[in-house]
C-alpha cells in the first residue's frame, strides 16, 4: 500500500470508527494509525478503490498460517508496536482491552477457518453504489485464487453487518462484545462465513 493510501485509509477508519480513541484517552488518528498497522500486518492482499485518485474503499483478507510476505507483516507489526507506546495514548491498558475485546471466535470455530476478512470500509459519501460489494466480492475471488475454502467475517452492530447476508455470507455465532464501539457497555458481535467451494 503507498504511503498516500495509507494516510487517506487512516482518515477513512478516523472518521467512521472510535478504535478505542475515547476509552484509551488518546489524541488525533493514533487508534487509527494503529488499527491500520494491524489489519496490514495480516492481510494477504488488499483491494483498493479510487475515485480521482482518492482512495474511497478498501477490502482484504488475511491467511492463516501463511508464510507469504513475512519482511512487510513484520514490518507494520514493528510499527504497531512503536504507537502503542506513544505518549500520545494515555489509558494503554483501555486500547489493549479494545484490541482483545475483537478477538471472539469461540474454541468450536478457531481451526475452522482458513482466514477472514481483515478489513472492509467505504467512505461514506461513496456507499449504496455498489462499491462495498464490489470490493467484497473480488476479495472472494483473491481467496479462493489462494485456496482458501471458507472465510470468517467478524462483525457488530457499528457496522452495516446485514450487509454481508446479501453477498451470500451466513451468520455462525453471536455474541456480546465488552469493549466495543459503540457507544455503550456491550455490543452485539457477530461471525459470518463465506463458503468459497
Amino acid at each position: 500500500m503507498r504511503i498516500s493510501d495509507m494516510f487517506q485509509a487512516v482518515d477513512l477508519l478516523y472518521n467512521e470508527w472510535d478504535l478505542g480513541k475515547k476509552a484509551s484517552m488518546a489524541k488525533g488518528k493514533i487508534c487509527a494509525w494503529i488499527y491500520l498497522m494491524d489489519v496490514l500486518e495480516e492481510t494477504e492482499v488488499m483491494e483498493i478503490h479510487r475515485y480521482k485518485n482518492r482512495l474511497i474503499g478498501l477490502c482484504g483478507y488475511a491467511k492463516y498460517n501463511s508464510n507469504k510476505h513475512k519482511i512487510k507483516k513484520k514490518f507494520y507489526h514493528i510499527i504497531k508496536r512503536i504507537l502503542l507506546i506513544s505518549p500520545t495514548i494515555k489509558n494503554k491498558t483501555a486500547i489493549y482491552k479494545y484490541m482483545q475485546g475483537y478477538d471472539y471466535t469461540p474454541k468450536e470455530l478457531e481451526k475452522y477457518f482458513d482466514g477472514e476478512i481483515s478489513l472492509l470500509i467505504v467512505d461514506k459519501k461513496y456507499r449504496r453504489k455498489g462499491i462495498g460489494k464490489q470490493l467484497l466480492l473480488q476479495t472472494f475471488e483473491n481467496a479462493k485464487k489462494d485456496k482458501m475454502k471458507r472465510l470468517q467475517i467478524l462483525t457488530d452492530e457499528s457496522c452495516n453487518f446485514e450487509f454481508y447476508e446479501l453477498c451470500g455470507c451466513k451468520k455462525v455465532y453471536e455474541t456480546t462484545i465488552q469493549y466495543g464501539e459503540c457507544d455503550k457497555d456491550n455490543e452485539m458481535g457477530y461471525i459470518y462465513e463465506k463458503n468459497l467451494c
